[in-house]
């Protein structure tokens, strides 16, 4: 089931704190346009402003009366404060409408929020997907970037990039691999960098002995005898990793591999290779089964009470899309400089992300967001009043990338709606004037209500446009 349309949007939804923002109230659908004689009201309530006087009646912040001009309402406010904003637009009391507003400080103002997901497999190992179809299902699903990190193959990315050559895309590939190096069962996903480290130990084993026999000699004297080969393990391919200018990440310490009934990595080693400092960042969320997930949120929660507080994601693993578990409920929320891998990854290293695990179906799905509360409050509000918008926007990008992967659409199609998705997100975010009427949409508009009210039966009329009547025909 589709969302319920809404008659009006609000241009922009999010703002700069403290500052006057020119504001833009415009129908989304012709029959909605404002009427310029009428005088409406604008109830302006802070959701962290402390304003509730009364359980179900908070005092709003202002009332401003506002007339319409064109068929829209302009106004200048000032949202004091980073936080929430709730309005209700009125019609001789009456609400017409209802929107919801994000100051923010200047410092998050200025990034762009993106959503994506570091950790998903392909075809090309143990995944159910062709490569550039699954970026497509990415695209379809609403995400702004992704890392294609298959078992022990970095080349599979490059497949992507060869299919989509030339065409300008509106989701950013990350170049990744997950490395199990021989025999460890600690799983390490590498995104960032377009050199391999899997093809190093694939491609020379002796070398890579040698080298974690030389790692080995190097683990900390406090690091039980245990786990000092596995430690060792890690320690060579965090430092290829970070050699090659990747990002290292500590991925699902509660994966239970088939048949093993076993976590991959246990409670101790996860702490002490968590505590290390060799890693960039910690899946938080990224294991389908909600005792993993619960689990690795409280070993996240010891280690920050313990004064670690490293970076966290949240990834899907995807292998399949048959199953609701994983794609697209597990993902990341980072905000950046802007959509490329680098700015993205300095996101996730700067601890500007949060990792979102959703619960339900489409267009009926609830998130919860782990984090700092700063970016927890802002990323909730996004969630409920941006991402899901621009999934839908961003679904008919999605199918024209797999089309034009089997030869069977244009590229034309594909950048067409790259242009109208980033003028959407634009407006949203202020950096694009509001989508106003123009002059014919008015001179049509008023024509038709003008043959409304001459020529329509004496009955229930629009419920903006005649008061209400109490006899039919």
């Amino acid at each position: 089931m589709l969302p319920n349309p809404k008659n009006y949007a609000i241009y922009p939804s999010v703002v700069p704190a403290g500052e006057p923002a020119e504001m833009t109230i415009a129908p989304n659908e012709r029959a909605f346009m404002l009427f310029d004689d009428i005088l409406y009201t604008l109830r302006i309530v802070a959701v962290n402003g402390d304003e509730c006087s009364f359980y179900y009646a908070p005092t709003p912040q202002a009332l401003l009366p506002l007339q319409a001009s064109g068929g829209v309402l302009r106004f200048t406010y000032t949202f004091e404060g980073e936080q929430e904003y709730f309005l209700q637009l009125l019609r001789d009391e009456k609400v017409l409408a209802e929107f919801h507003i994000y100051a923010l400080c200047e410092d998050l103002y200025r990034l762009t929020p993106l959503r994506g997901d570091l950790h998903g497999h392909s075809f090309r190992s143990d995944g159910k997907r062709d490569p550039a179809a699954l970026a497509g299902h990415y695209r379809e699903q609403g995400y702004d970037f992704f890392a294609l990190t298959d078992h022990n193959r970095h080349y599979p990315g490059s497949e992507i990039d060869e299919t989509y050559a030339g065409v300008q895309l509106g989701i950013t590939r990350i170049p990744g691999e997950e490395l199990h190096t021989p025999v460890s069962t600690v799983h390490i996903v590498h995104v960032g960098s377009p050199e391999s480290v899997t093809a190093r130990y694939i491609k020379d084993r002796a070398a890579y002995e040698a080298e974690v026999a030389a790692c080995l000699s190097r683990v900390p004297d406090r690091i039980p005898e245990k786990y000092r080969e596995k430690y060792a393990m890690a320690m060579w391919a965090t430092d290829h990793i970070h050699a090659a200018g990747g990002l290292a990440i500590f991925a699902h310490p509660y994966w239970i591999p088939g048949g093993s009934r076993c976590y991959n990595v246990c409670d101790e080693l996860a702490m002490i290779l968590l505590k290390s400092g060799m890693f960039d960042a910690y899946e938080l969320i990224g294991c389908a089964d909600p005792a993993g997930t619960s689990r690795s949120i409280a070993l996240w929660n010891d280690l920050r009470a313990a004064g670690y507080d490293i970076p966290i994601v949240g990834s899907s693993d995807v292998h399949a899309l048959t199953g609701p578990l994983d794609f697209p409920h597990h993902f990341t929320v980072c905000f950046a400089e802007s959509n490329s891998p680098t700015a993205i990854l300095d996101a996730v290293r700067s601890k500007l992300a949060v990792a979102v695990e959703g619960v339900g179906a489409e267009y009926d799905r609830r998130y919860y967001t782990f984090g700092p509360l700063r970016l927890v409050s802002y990323a909730q509000f996004l969630l409920t009043h941006y991402f899901p918008e621009r999934q839908r926007t961003c679904a008919g990008e999605g199918v024209a990338m797999r089309s034009y992967a089997m030869g069977a659409a244009p590229a034309e199609l594909i950048e067409l709606t790259v242009r109208m998705n980033a003028e959407s997100a634009d407006r949203f975010f202020g950096r694009k004037a509001a989508l106003v009427p123009t002059a014919d949409m008015l001179a049509f508009e008023e024509k038709w209500r003008r043959i409304h009210v001459e020529e329509g039966p004496i009955t229930k009329g629009s419920a903006i446009d005649s008061e209400k009547v109490t006899r039919q025909l």
